[in-house]
């Protein structure tokens, strides 16, 4: 059985690491803890087992663990100016077998791999199947939803170093997308609210139930909204409150 207390441990060690007064990474920090609850909760709704929510809160905890080294080398969190953080953690935990520290019992740890290669990736490998998928989805679903969470919050400056997006433009492109339903390209980002409306659309690669449940409780799209109102934002809102009912009644 995968004890998770003895794995946070062994995080919070590896993190006392890198500075927790650069708000950056205390960003990283919490969003790992809220996301390893959100792993947590999703699977319990999801009535799996209990190795499969302990499992699934293993892989929240470690999901992210190469922003940290990311940060500290490339002073970013931009994949594309700098590593893939998910190729670049799970090649942290195979390094040195440092993933056992976290987790002793060996047959867990291709699983959890393969999730974290897989949580942030624009659609999800076509080869996974069995518990592979179904870790691989809950990863997404947590990660997303606590995205999300952290853009009703955050301050602009923290994620985009500015005190200000509304006065952006959004491209066509990704408002097209948008009332397609269909998550945007990045190659299509031009503005950072063209990047507000990417994390919006993150709801399209949303997976269970559960998750669309806890994203209409906690109210984060409407929250995220009033942050940049706007009438085109209005149409969003409309947009993406009804997407989340249908889900939910399916």
């Amino acid at each position: 059985m995968i004890n998770i207390e003895k794995a946070k441990e062994v995080f919070k060690k590896y993190v006392e690491k890198y500075d927790a007064t650069n708000p950056r990474i205390a960003l990283k920090i919490a969003h790992t803890y809220r996301v390893t609850e959100a792993s947590k909760k999703i699977s319990e709704e999801l009535k799996l087992s209990e190795e499969q929510i302990k499992l699934a809160e293993l892989i929240g905890l470690l999901h992210d663990i190469g922003r940290f080294e990311q940060l500290k080398r490339y002073d970013t969190f931009n994949d594309r100016e700098s590593i893939n953080h998910a190729e670049f953690g799970a090649s942290l935990l195979e390094e040195n077998n440092f993933l056992k520290e976290f987790c002793e019992d060996e047959k867990y740890h291709s699983v959890i791999l393969k999730a974290i290669r897989n949580h942030n990736k624009f659609k999800i490998d076509n080869d996974l199947e069995g518990e592979d998928l179904l870790q691989s989805k809950i990863i997404r679903d947590a990660d997303k939803i606590d995205i999300l969470n952290l853009m009703t919050f955050e301050k602009f400056e923290t994620l985009f170093k500015k005190d200000e997006i509304i006065n952006e433009k959004i491209s066509e492109q990704v408002l097209e997308d948008f009332y397609n339903a269909k998550q945007t390209d990045r190659k299509n980002v031009q503005t950072d609210m063209d990047n507000w409306i990417l994390d919006i659309g993150l709801i399209f690669d949303i997976n269970f139930i559960p998750s669309f449940k806890i994203l209409k409780e906690k109210d984060y799209i409407n929250k995220m909204i009033d942050r940049t109102k706007t009438e085109e934002m209005e149409n969003v809102r409309k947009f993406a409150n009804s997407y989340i009912e249908e889900k939910i009644k399916k």
